[in-house]
């Protein structure tokens, strides 16, 4: 096993700053997510842990070992590709078996004794005689990370090796990559857009925009505390409800509210911390504090099982994802009620994004004239 550590790592391309000092400590056998959107720098970071791009300043380390003057081919690394990069000419055990023979020198009998083990564990044995044209491609992705863990890498960096496969595969080979990454002991760190990926397979992620780290944490800690405006709008399926107060009129989806003066405030509150009440024929005129309620017009239902994600549509024309069950769930068109306790909404500073708390702990309190 072997730990990765990152300090200060910068890589331009011309005037585009890709990364923007990266620091990144990640733990012995721990199964680690480098999640963002397209654009924001994780597949360069990638390739800067594996050796392919060159960082611009800083320095990348293995177990304490600078790896600065280490080519990519004799770092302790496998890497798994998006597009499989398998030779169309070669079986699977010669793919497999190409890298052990010529990259790490083993005699041919060794290096098929090696890539049969790893076939044998992740049970392709049957794969083994057939080129990559004759196989599916979660069949052919099955044969690229069995080459990667024929290494014996201390690390196994994997690069968008799920995308383009179909859900019930994703899904299969998700599982799959996470439990043997376990069985061997391998520090891997998947590079993914998909955050249901990350959230799954993970220890801890690293959510990447614009070059830089946004949050680091568990899956739950992200989840429950988005620290700022670009994880809460990413993390999370629905992502979190984001509700501007306008700097003017003080006014929200959920009424006018009582802010510090020179505040520039965004709500966030959870889809599931929302839940559906009686729609009063009047504006309530004395609104609980530690009660915050929404009415809207329902615009979309989505069937996800056993509940329903809801669209309200509310008064400032702001939409409103919650979920309900499905016996409860209202009609397109009809009006809707929902409430949450204060303390589950969030406040971020609009101005630089960052969580300033909940909005009790951040003063965003709601007045008792509630909004129609």
């Amino acid at each position: 096993m072997t730990s990765v550590e990152l300090a200060g790592i910068q890589k331009s391309f011309g005037s585009v700053k890709a990364l923007d000092g990266i620091n990144l400590a990640i733990h012995d056998g721990e199964n680690f997510a480098i999640l963002g959107p397209s654009g924001s720098g994780k597949s360069t970071l990638l390739r800067v842990i594996a050796g392919l791009e060159d960082a611009d300043a800083g320095t990348v380390s293995f177990g304490g070992v600078p790896q600065s003057n280490v080519p990519p081919h004799l770092r302790d690394a496998a890497i798994v590709f998006q597009h499989f990069a398998l030779y169309p000419h070669l079986s699977s055990l010669e793919n497999i078996t190409l890298g052990l023979r010529h990259g790490l020198g083993l005699p041919k009998q060794e290096a098929e004794n090696r890539a049969r083990e790893v076939a044998s564990r992740m049970q392709v044995e049957h794969l083994l005689p057939r080129k990559p044209k004759e196989m599916s491609g979660g069949q052919r992705q099955r044969i690229a990370l069995a080459r990667a863990l024929a290494r014996r890498s201390g690390i196994v960096l994997l690069d968008e090796p799920l995308s383009g496969l179909d859900a019930q595969l994703h899904a299969v080979l998700r599982l799959e990559i996470a439990s043997l990454l376990r069985s061997v002991g391998a520090t891997g760190i998947n590079v993914t857009h998909d955050q249901l990926d990350a959230m799954a397979m993970a220890d801890r992620i690293a959510v990447i925009n614009h070059g830089r780290i946004e949050q680091l944490g568990t899956p739950d800690e992200l989840y429950a505390v988005p620290e700022t405006l670009f994880v809460a709008s990413f993390i999370g399926s629905p992502a979190m409800n984001l509700l501007p107060v306008d700097a003017a009129s003080a006014m929200s989806a959920f009424g006018r509210h009582r802010v510090e003066a020179g505040q520039d405030i965004t709500l966030g509150v959870r889809a599931e911390d929302l839940q559906l009440v009686p729609t009063p024929d009047e504006p309530a005129r004395h609104a609980d504090d530690r009660f915050w309620s929404i009415t809207g017009t329902v615009g979309l239902v989505e069937p996800t099982g056993k509940d329903r994600v809801v669209q309200l549509l509310t008064g400032t024309g702001q939409p409103l994802a919650f979920r309900c069950e499905v016996a409860q769930t209202p009609a397109i068109g009809a009006r809707a009620t929902v409430a949450c306790q204060a303390s589950a909404v969030h406040a971020y500073s609009t101005t630089d994004g960052r969580r300033l708390g909940s909005a009790e702990a951040a003063g965003v309190l709601l007045e008792s004239e509630a909004f129609a």
